[in-house]
């Protein structure tokens, strides 16, 4: 059975500590808090831990796990198999970003576990912002994988009694240190490398954000790096001034502190020079969260050595280009977009299928249900878990909850004066459970089972505002999902008519939103009555 302990205690209790480790090495899982979400947590070395992880979750192994560390050189020693630039980069961003929600892809060690990496050998770290994981990584004295502390693809855990109701039965010490402060899984990163400058930049003309990576152009196997790799510590150890005492992780440590001064020159800076002339580096940015683009960039601008590395969107995040963010232009525009809108749907991994074939969809038309209406979702279905991906959280049904779910959107004056082009859609509203974000319907609350308002009334600042939506949408939506099961409600519906700014923080939230409902959208059209008018997206 699952086990709450109070994660302060695990700082200054032996036999806890003691107990967590063996719980580690029998390759046994835990609950561990970030400032993220809780994370369903194993042993990143050991294959057994990591499928045990895999199966407790019933996650594909084409979905890769992130691991965390205490301490970039942790990364370094055990995670990564990256040339002395790459290492210099990550330093970098772990300067700024670490402890934090930045997860770094580069290429992984080989004697890594492949299961961990989805078998594309690029592995994800980070290190978390809180006190109790960093406690938990000491002591294991190990990497921590840890993906969402959920089932496959339902809503992510952000305090432990989530993590508790996710795997009461299991074998599991889930270690509480209160709610999430952030409340949104990690911006994921990759670190992406190519040989000739010439070719990348026409590729990237081209195939810009594509993820289209593992071409001919990529370097995926640095073979400079495979040549100098077996001398490498050697080499640090003596430019370093290190003693034959002195282990990986102290040399490393050393390097460190070379790296805050590497502008002065010396071998280290001819090594890093030499690795960043022979690649052209870009970064792709694979999820959005709390460390936006333009964070990502300002570091990279204020440093001489990484200030030409472009940053790109990987296709599936690109949410800003949806038509639903397209509101208030003309005809013509509309159409364009609602053209591109179909075009990123399906880059956003899945294929065009008609609406009634998620479990437990309830869709009614002229008064009847028909389970296989092709008029309401259009552009939604089953994603292909063949794939392996580089990248966790990448699918479009994610965060989702155990009931239908969509998304609805107030329409605007140029939807309105050519709904007729839309059909409407029949839903018993009084069987729904409206998830309202900023009092968006709240006149109208009767209307629904149950009105559940995400309200931010005392908030003035709007990035203040998108933080509380965000450290609480998943919190607000598992409760939409208790009261939609109690209930046996037909439908969660969530709104996001205050959901539509394009800044980044914004979309980081959009993006979880968005993925939560399988892209399903509906439109609503207040009549003069007064009453709800529903139409399909």
């Amino acid at each position: 059975m699952a086990e709450i302990i109070r994660g302060e205690d695990l700082l200054k209790d032996e036999r806890l500590k003691k107990k967590l480790k063996d719980h580690i090495e029998k390759n046994l899982l835990i609950g561990m808090p970030t400032e993220t979400v809780y994370g369903l947590g194993g042993n990143s070395l050991s294959e057994k831990a990591l499928r045990n992880i895999f199966k407790m979750k019933n996650r594909p192994v084409s979905d890769p796990i992130i691991s965390h560390v205490y301490d970039v050189t942790q990364a370094f020693h055990q995670l990564y198999h990256i040339n002395i630039f790459e290492k210099y980069l990550i330093y970098i961003l772990s300067k700024n970003f670490w402890p934090g929600p930045l997860s770094i892809i580069a290429k992984a060690k080989k004697n890594l576990p492949s299961i961990l990496t989805a078998h594309t050998h690029f592995c994800a770290v980070r290190l978390p912002n809180n006190e109790i994981a960093r406690e938990i990584i000491k002591i294991c004295n190990t990497p921590i994988a840890a993906p969402s502390a959920n089932k496959f693809q339902h809503i992510s855990p952000t305090n432990s009694l989530h993590v508790l109701q996710e795997f009461t039965k299991e074998n599991v010490l889930i270690f509480d240190d209160g709610q999430c402060d952030i409340g949104i899984e990690s911006t994921v990163i990759k670190i992406v490398k190519y040989r000739e400058k010439e070719r990348s930049c026409l590729f990237r003309k081209v195939n810009a954000g594509d993820g289209k990576i593992t071409t001919d152009l990529e370097v995926t196997t640095d073979e400079e790096y495979e040549q100098e790799n077996e001398q490498e510590m050697e080499k640090l150890r003596q430019c370093l001034n290190c003693t034959r005492g002195d282990s990986h992780l102290d040399i490393y440590f050393k390097l460190k502190n070379i790296f805050d001064e590497v502008e002065m020159g010396g071998e280290i800076y001819d090594a890093i020079m030499k690795y960043k002339n022979l690649y052209h580096y870009e970064i792709l940015i694979y999820r959005r969260g709390r460390y936006t683009r333009d964070d990502i960039e300002k570091v990279l601008r204020d440093n001489p050595l990484l200030r030409d590395i472009k940053i790109d969107l990987y296709k599936k995040i690109k949410f800003e280009k949806l038509d639903i963010f397209q509101n208030g232009e003309d005809d013509e525009k509309v159409k364009e977009e609602v053209d591109k809108n179909e075009i990123e749907l399906e880059e956003l991994g899945e294929k065009k299928t008609n609406w009634g074939n998620y479990p437990n969809d309830v869709n009614v038309h002229n008064g009847e249900n028909k389970k296989d209406s092709n008029t309401l979702e259009k552009c939604k279905g089953e994603e292909s878990s063949s794939k392996n991906e580089v990248s966790p959280g990448l699918l479009l049904t994610h965060y989702s909850p155990f009931v239908s779910t969509y998304l609805i959107d107030l329409m605007v004056d140029i939807e309105r004066n050519s709904n007729m082009k839309r059909e409407r859609v029949y839903f018993h509203l009084n069987k729904c459970i409206l998830l309202d974000v900023g009092n968006s319907f709240l006149t109208y609350q009767h209307n629904f089972l149950k009105y559940i308002n995400i309200s931010f009334d005392n908030l003035v600042k709007e990035v203040e505002q998108i933080k509380y939506v965000t450290k609480n949408f998943f919190l607000f939506l598992r409760e939409a999902e208790r009261l939609a099961i109690a209930l046996e409600a037909q439908n969660i519906l969530i709104s996001i008519v205050r959901l539509k700014s394009r800044d980044e923080m914004s979309l980081s939230l959009f993006d979880r939103v968005f993925r939560s409902a399988s892209g399903k959208i509906i439109k609503v059209h207040i009549n003069e009555g007064g009453q709800l008018e529903l139409f399909g997206c």
